[in-house]
């Protein structure tokens, strides 16, 4: 009978328990004089055991930290090779995941049981999701293509209303005219008409921007015309007083069942050549008088035009100048000083304006307007446009 020390038997025991908690035990070693029976054949044994659970358990503690390329022991213990299937079989199923990350959502999963038929099932609802969407996509963009063509249609019609700088001329002075809508359409539009009384210049700026802008800019300049056309109202004050009326009246904002609150700024000048004279009126827009070298502001009334809070009975101040030829004329919309921009974002402001002009007001008008076109772009930078912006300016010809 095989003698067998207690000791020796309390290692296995230890290293029995430490393996079933999870731990990996050393090596049993005996010493050399041990007898060559049962006894060391069973620790040898017991130690190839060790060494495949130590193995065994590398391998795992890899897996289960997603370390999917990590080199499986070389065992033919079944678990071992349970778990080399798995890997294999994760390997492949992360490379399906990729290939359905990079858009291929054909892929399918038939190795891994009950996992195989919900990958499969989300892979399929991710497909007719992405089907769907695309769809969805392509109706989309032919409605935006569609109402796009229309605004880029209306944008030429805007466009055509716009006159050309030639039309200053019966004014005796020489003209420009600067309009950068914030969308393809805008609120921004300005006119130059021809009356028994001289020559009307007129910028307006109605609510909003894009298509509503633009339809309340349409309103706006049919009242204008109607004004000066039918009427024959061709004082400023007079003018700015009568489409006053005229927005309040067509958009019904004396009813208390109108929706619409709009309305807008303007500012209208009479250039008078043969009397040397220039009458200005502003509905909550100035005119921007060059003379001397130092630019001139000339506030207009505070009220605008139009919106329900705006009273039908206000009057308009009128400021005459004379049109000679050592002062330059200019009129803006808000969009030009409100833009944010520089380092800061701070609006450009009159202050920003001004250095604009007082650099170039002696230079000729066509470069005026480049220079202060390049200048506002440069200003704006990055930052977003706020809003549509416009410039007329004239000086009279010597």
């Amino acid at each position: 009978m095989i003698q067998v020390d207690i000791g020796d038997l309390d290692r296995l025991t230890e290293a029995s328990y430490r393996i079933l908690r999870g731990e990996k035990p050393p090596l049993l070693e005996l010493p050399p004089e041990y007898p060559d029976n049962e006894f060391r054949q069973f620790v040898e044994y017991f130690n190839r055991l060790i060494g495949e659970y130590t193995l065994f358990a590398d391998f795992m503690y890899a897996m289960a930290r997603g370390e999917l390329d990590y080199e499986p022991p070389a065992s033919k213990m079944r678990v071992v090779q349970s778990f080399k299937s798995l890997q294999a079989n994760l390997r492949h199923l992360t490379w399906k995941t990729q290939q359905i990350a990079a858009g291929d959502l054909t892929q399918r999963v038939d190795f891994m049981g009950d996992f195989s038929a919900a990958f499969n099932e989300m892979t399929r609802q991710l497909e007719q999701a992405f089907a769907d969407v695309s769809a969805e996509k392509e109706r989309s963009d032919q409605l935006l293509l569609r109402v796009t063509d229309s605004i880029q249609y209306a944008q030429r019609i805007q466009s055509a209303l716009l006159p050309a700088d030639t039309a200053f001329g019966p004014a005796g002075v020489e003209g420009i005219s600067l309009w950068l809508p914030r969308d393809i359409v805008g609120g921004d539009l300005f006119c130059v008409e021809t009356c028994p009384a001289g020559v009307l210049v007129a910028l307006l700026d109605c609510t909003g921007h894009g298509v509503p802008g633009a339809l309340m800019s349409m309103l706006a300049v049919a009242g204008l015309r109607r004004l000066i056309q039918d009427e024959a109202c061709h004082a400023p004050a007079d003018l700015l007083h009568g489409m006053n009326d005229w927005v309040k009246t067509t958009l019904r904002q004396e009813t208390d069942e109108s929706p619409s609150d709009d309305g807008l700024d303007a500012a209208i000048c009479l250039l008078r050549p043969d009397a040397g004279e220039l009458i200005f009126a502003g509905a909550h827009l100035p005119l921007y008088r060059m003379h001397d070298g130092a630019l001139e502001v000339i506030r207009g009334d505070r009220p605008s035009l139009g919106y329900k809070r705006s009273r039908s009975d206000v009057v308009f101040t009128s400021h005459s100048f004379p049109l000679d030829p050592g002062s330059v004329f200019y009129l803006c919309s808000d969009g030009l000083l409100d833009q944010p921009g520089g380092s800061r974002g701070l609006p450009l402001g009159r202050s920003g304006f001004r250095r604009m002009v007082e650099a170039i007001w002696d230079q000729p008008l066509a470069t005026q307007r480049a220079h202060i076109e390049a200048a506002f772009l440069a200003h704006a930078g990055e930052y977003e446009r706020r809003d549509d912006v416009t410039l007329l300016g004239w000086r009279a010809l010597a």
